[in-house]
């Protein structure tokens, strides 16, 4: 990998287990929040990189939000998906 192509980051999408109030979507600027038909919430947004995802994780373990999965946009039905 070149080094110019590590601080472009990566676009990730997360999902949690529980659904998100509207009033908390400021907190998430930056993120798409898209509700899940069976319940729970995906985020998906840019990380600059792995430490920026690791806090962002982090915060939502504070929050006592259960993150049942985080992957890899590589490409736009990868943004969707499981929604």
């Amino acid at each position: 990998m070149k080094l110019h192509e590590a601080d472009q980051g990566h676009t990730y999408r997360i999902k949690i287990k529980e659904n998100l109030d509207p009033g908390v979507i400021d907190w998430f600027s930056g993120l798409t929040l898209t509700p899940v038909e069976n319940g729970g919430t995906v985020l998906v947004g840019p990380f600059s990189d792995q430490p920026a995802l690791r806090g962002f994780l982090d915060q939502l373990w504070n929050l006592n939000f259960t993150v049942l999965s985080v992957d890899v946009v590589t490409n736009e039905n990868d943004r969707i998906s499981d929604a």
